[in-house]
């Protein structure tokens, strides 16, 4: 559930539309030279979009693949998923024409399930199967998918992008609508807009694209982007203005099926009897969802936003995210406690208050609970964390809290720093001939706390032999002394893991000395291009901390310990300090990754201060041992 299964529509328009190109030519020029190395080109893509008076619509879509490779081969299969409830797939033409100038029209067409839905999923697939599909091979196929109506009835969304993943040649998009019917666009990055022509009681918007216009390399290159909606053109439609109109909307979808029965107070009185107050009922009938219902995925699509009614989902012990929240939602009313249904989308798809209303923005939902003047959120399909804390896979995430009024955005919060870092603890006692006895204990941060606890509850004989297994081939050929798991039953606590051992040749002595304690670091070579077009985002914000004792065998010294280092940046602080005595020495690495935002203008910058770090710590210490008779 939380990440959106787009079908037909969302899948055609980005995803076929990302790479498209030309119309097929028997002489080749020099669109073609230019991308001759590509295993296949997709030469020719149209989607028209037939808007109807009752708002139920058609989208016919036609495109033209030439087949350049044999990596190509697969594209063999064509798949198309509908919803079979909402929508049918007809007029289906399809053909390849082979080197030799034949054509040949498809092998079959399956209708099958889509293995990957859940059980309430009305998604299906046909999947086109083309024969001879050879280098040299042009593969054409069209076909037209007829939808009784889109996510809310009476309305309509879309999405057109200005930008592409793949080199284009030629592509048409367009949409044909009643002149009645009020339709608002707005772009986003761009001022190119539709070209538009009225046909008697129709309106048509045209986009067009030739020759790679709207095509860029950057693209597919530059990783760690903004989210698309931040800096690429793109054009939103929709037949709603304001966004109290979708808040409307799914109070009334969400509303109807908070229903109660007797069974459900019941239940909610046995959970709750021996709690104190509010949160610890909240908390309790919480874990009782998460122990006792089964998730189910039907993802937030086109036509999957209203839950199954509470009494439904009670009864069946299985739900996805928004049976489970309207569950959650009903068992809290029986305790006086008020909350309501939040739509999400993930901080990484940007802040959708700016855009036109669309529902198909959102990924995922859970619950917003009110106590007071504030509002919790509290996600049914999670364990591990207290009532009010805010969860690792939804800190940032941009919320649209529904609550029988006009409804309102609002970002979720962050998680603390300590929650997200993770640290490790060792104590390495050197032998003269490079073999150690090493402590070690790994502190988990927060969420992987969670899920490593989660493992260990249920994991079998087996898999835990294996663990003990894998951690004594680690000693290479040593001895596994002691294994243990602190924090296993803190429920909201860090989990940390112990593991004591003998490890044979853990330092491999050069002569006289012994290397160790590097603190070297990659990460200039994640970063290779030297320009850049678009800015820098980071998301995520992490620490990890390395803390290293080491003993020294008798008879060795000090040859040389690198300086302390301690290096700031809006996108990465890294230090190394080092506590020596005479006959140990401390090391504490610690490495805090930032949330931050960089234009284009400052990548250079970027990419300097990484080299700097990589060049600052990559450095060991190095002890040498001393001939017999000479002092220390």
């Amino acid at each position: 559930m939380y990440f959106k299964e787009v079908i037909v529509r969302r899948l055609l328009v980005v995803v076929l539309f990302l790479a498209v190109s030309g119309v097929c030519r028997a002489e080749e020029d020099s669109w073609d030279k230019l991308h001759a190395d590509e295993s296949y080109v997709n030469t020719f893509f149209s989607y028209h979009t037939r808007l109807n008076p009752d708002y139920s619509y058609t989208e016919t879509i036609r495109q033209v693949k030439r087949i350049q490779n044999e990596d190509a081969m697969s594209s063999g299969e064509i798949p198309i998923v509908y919803n079979k409830e909402q929508q049918s797939v007809e007029d289906i033409k399809a053909f390849i024409t082979t080197p030799d100038g034949k054509k040949h029209r498809y092998k079959m067409i399956q209708d099958v399930d889509t293995s990957s839905e859940g059980y309430y999923s009305d998604n299906r697939k046909k999947i086109i199967t083309i024969p001879n599909v050879v280098k040299g091979s042009v593969i054409e196929y069209e076909f037209t998918m007829v939808n009784k109506q889109g996510p809310v009835e009476g309305a309509y969304f879309d999405r057109v992008n200005l930008y592409s993943w793949g080199p284009l040649k030629h592509v048409i998009i367009t949409l044909d609508a009643p002149e009645s019917m009020q339709l608002y666009f707005k772009n986003l990055n761009t001022q190119r807009d539709p070209e538009t022509t009225r046909l008697e009681d129709r309106t048509i918007y045209k986009w067009e694209f030739k020759d790679d216009d709207i095509y860029d390399k950057n693209l597919s290159a530059e990783a760690y982007t903004p989210a698309s909606i931040e800096f690429l053109p793109m054009t939103v439609i929709s037949t709603m203005k304001d966004w109290s109109e979708i808040a409307g909307w799914y109070w009334k979808e969400f509303s109807k099926n908070i229903v109660s029965s007797p069974e459900i107070k019941s239940e909610v009185e046995k959970i709750t009897k021996d709690k104190a107050g509010p949160e610890e009922k909240i908390t309790a009938i919480a874990r009782y969802l998460y122990d006792n219902y089964r998730y189910v995925s039907m993802n937030l699509d086109e036509h999957n936003y209203e839950p199954h009614p509470a009494r439904e989902v009670f009864a069946n012990k299985f739900g996805d995210c928004k049976d489970q929240t309207v569950l959650l939602i009903t068992m809290l009313k029986e305790i006086g406690v008020e909350a309501y249904p939040v739509l999400v989308c993930g901080e990484t798809d940007g802040d959708p208050a700016g855009l036109l209303p669309d529902p198909t923005v959102f990924s995922h939902l859970i619950a917003g609970v009110k106590l007071g003047d504030k509002i919790y959120f509290l996600d049914p399909l999670l364990e591990g964390y207290r009532f009010g804390e805010t969860s690792y896979s939804l800190e940032g995430s941009y919320a649209f809290i529904v609550d029988g009024g006009k409804g309102r955005f609002i970002q979720m919060p962050f998680m603390g720093l300590r929650q997200k870092t993770t640290i490790n603890r060792s104590r390495i006692k050197l032998r003269a001939n490079g073999d150690a006895l090493a402590e070690n204990i790994a502190v988990s941060d927060r969420q992987a706390s969670i899920n490593t606890r989660k493992s260990i509850q249920l994991a079998t004989k087996k898999s835990k032999e294996d663990m003990l297994a894998y951690l004594e081939n680690l000693t290479q050929g040593g001895r596994l002394l002691s294994y243990k798991i602190m924090g296993e039953d803190n429920e909201y606590g860090f989990l940390a893991i112990g593991v004591k051992s003998f490890i044979r040749k853990y330092l491999k002595p050069k002569g006289t000395i012994m290397l160790f304690g590097d603190s070297s670091i990659s990460l200039v070579n994640r970063f290779y291009y030297k320009e850049r077009k678009y800015p820098l985002k980071f998301y995520a914000e992490y620490k990890e901390v390395d803390i290293k004792e080491f003993i020294m065998p008798q008879g060795f010294v000090f040859e040389y310990v690198p300086p302390d280092i301690n290096l700031e940046s809006k996108w990465l602080d890294a230090s190394v300090k080092y506590t020596k005595s005479p006959n140990s020495i401390k090391q504490v690495v610690s490495r805090h990754y930032k949330r931050a935002y960089t234009p284009a203008s400052g990548y250079e910058e970027f990419r300097a201060f990484l080299q700097k770090i990589e060049d600052s710590l990559n450095e060991c210490i190095i002890i040498r041992r001393l001939k017999i008779g000479q002092n220390r």
